[in-house]
């Protein structure tokens, strides 16, 4: 048989795929979709959702991959995404499936089209990686405009939804975040989805949530945070406090992968700094200049340099070590003010004095730099890209997971960012009162009586 024929013997087989059903209904539920459907869809998904990608690649490749990664279902059949089926099986079924179709055609296409069929399938290369996210994404979209037909019919669950969703937020989590999280909000809501709570990861503000009023850990969270540790859910304090005091507050703590540290504006992988945002050292200036004429305290910080007319709590041990990496500048009589690009101006004072520096701040740089109360007698004053709930995102797609597998406690302010990200909220009994108007589910005991332990362990017993 000439090379010419090969092809079109190839050709002609492929013609099957028009004929392969899925369990997805195109047409708004009238029938079942074809695979031929659904890699044309596909390919359309990818031609205008690259943007989101943001990485370069052989769009060519991703198109090819795309046309021939269902075509094995021509022999093997379509498996249910959702369905219950050996995995082993189906690889084996599929590769033989592969074998036999693509050694229809000659050898150098054969090669060509079996590689590009085995690089979808083991998903590592960056064309795969887009490939198989807009792969779970064409998917997705056929639920949507099903009524979530698949979705109903094998009675999923969150964790499973998740897992299927992961090369979405893994690789365009703009698309995730911006269009399919809405939608799984909305099917957990009405109980199409089945919520079985699948936590990857617990953050916790500090003071006021975790510790009690005596800055120590609870017994009770203690234990349970690191059992949940053991178990491989990580655990990530969110504070506004700077790395060493969290450590020091925290060294009855198993293990601690990331940190949050500054309301989100210095976040640490370990000891290594993976995020840090600076505010302009100008406008540092000038927040500081009004801050002091209406008789505010103040502690800044910058890299290692902390300026201060009243040095923060959290820095009480740091400032007593001879071996300390920080440089401390004391300006108690407020006459040579320090200016640098800090990353937090923290004030303290009092409630009345806070309302005339927000409006200050917020008049002439709200578009800046975010301001929040972190306790009864302070205010932080970080960058506008920096808040915990962006500080959780980061970690989160370091982590491979979805905002949505996190847990998170806290109780002012500066914690709603983080509050209204997570999949799982959860504010303190002891919380503000706004905080609590807008996060129904409240611990049933305060941060002083172990709250965060005891949620933890009924959330997890019962699930």
């Amino acid at each position: 048989m000439n090379r010419l024929q090969k092809q079109i013997e190839f050709i002609l087989e492929i013609d099957k795929i028009k004929g392969i059903l899925r369990q997805g209904l195109v047409l708004n539920g009238k029938r079942q979709e074809t695979d031929a459907e659904h890699s044309w869809h596909m390919a359309m998904c990818a031609v205008l959702l690259k943007e989101y990608y943001h990485e370069e690649v052989d769009m060519l490749k991703v198109i090819k991959m795309i046309l021939v990664h269902d075509i094995v279902e021509i022999v093997a059949g379509d498996t249910p995404a959702y369905g219950t089926y050996s995995q082993a099986e189906k690889e084996k079924n599929e590769l033989d499936a592969a074998k036999k179709i693509y050694g229809i055609l000659p050898k150098d296409q054969k090669e060509e089209l079996m590689n590009i069929w085995l690089e979808f399938e083991e998903g590592k290369t960056k064309e795969a990686k887009f490939a198989n996210a807009c792969d779970r994404f064409q998917g997705f979209i056929q639920n949507v405009t099903s009524d979530a037909h698949t979705w109903r019919k094998f009675h999923v669950t969150k964790s499973k939804l998740m897992n299927r969703m992961r090369p979405i937020f893994n690789f365009i989590p703009e698309v995730y975040y911006g269009y399919i999280q809405g939608y799984m909000k909305e099917y957990l809501a009405n109980g199409v989805v089945t919520d079985d709570k699948p936590v990857k990861l617990i953050a916790t503000d500090l003071d006021g949530t975790f510790v009690d009023n005596e800055k120590k850990i609870p017994t009770i969270n203690k234990d349970i945070v690191n059992n949940c540790i053991e178990k491989g859910i990580v655990f990530v304090p969110s504070s506004g406090r700077d790395l060493p005091s969290i450590k020091e507050l925290l060294g009855d703590i198993k293990e601690i992968k990331y940190y949050s540290c500054f309301n989100g504006a210095r976040v640490f992988k370990g000891n290594t700094l993976i995020y840090s945002e600076k505010m302009d050292k100008i406008m540092c200036l000038e927040i500081l200049k009004k801050g002091t004429e209406l008789g505010l305290k103040y502690s800044a910080t910058s890299n290692y340099d902390v300026c201060y007319s009243q040095l923060d709590t959290e820095y009480y041990t740091e400032s007593k070590l001879s071996n300390t990496k920080y440089t401390f500048h004391s300006n108690e009589n407020l006459d040579n003010l320090k200016a640098f690009d800090f990353e937090k101006i923290v004030f303290f004072g009092s409630q009345e004095i806070f309302k005339e520096l927000r409006k200050f701040v917020e008049d002439n740089y709200g578009e800046e730099v975010n301001i929040f109360g972190s306790g009864d007698n302070v205010m932080d004053i970080v960058s506008k890209k920096c808040s915990k709930g962006n500080a959780l995102r980061i970690i989160a797609d370091d982590m491979g997971i979805a905002t949505d597998e996190i847990i998170a406690f806290g109780d002012n302010e500066n914690d709603l960012s983080m509050l209204t990200e997570v999949g799982y909220p959860v504010a303190m009994k002891n919380a503000k009162d706004f905080v609590k108007d807008i996060i129904p589910e409240i611990t049933s005991v305060s941060n002083d009586d172990g709250g965060v332990g005891l949620y933890l362990k009924e959330f997890f017993q019962n699930n």
